[in-house]
């Protein structure tokens, strides 16, 4: 919408009737959230409330809506699932991965046979 500076569009049903229109505003106003109340969100629920998590073992910071998330998760599952998470906090543009992830498989010592 922004690249072709269309400011609204028809919405139209499955037989072509218009039943409203919406607005670039419109669409863009889930992402119009402030970035210390997103943290608050990932740090005050997403990570100790739905993933029962210590907070202060991630880094998080929030610029424009794109989270950064750096630290060591348990698992590479755990991981994945907080990324995840955090992708569907409201105002959330993106998330970039900065984890430390455990080794899949770790380095044995000793002879291959």
């Amino acid at each position: 919408m922004y690249t072709l500076q269309v400011k609204r569009l028809p919405v139209i049903d499955s037989g072509g009737q218009l039943v409203g229109i919406i607005s670039r505003t419109d669409v863009l106003a889930i992402f119009d959230r402030p970035d210390e109340e997103i943290k608050d969100e990932i740090t005050g629920h997403v990570i100790p409330v739905e993933l029962l998590e210590d907070p202060h073992q991630f880094a998080v910071s929030v610029q424009a809506g794109v989270v950064s998330l750096e630290g060591s998760p348990q698992t590479a599952s755990l991981g994945r699932a907080l990324v995840r998470k955090i992708r569907h906090v409201q105002g959330v543009v993106a998330v970039r991965d900065r984890l430390s992830y455990p080794d899949v498989y770790p380095v044995v010592a000793g002879p291959v046979f």
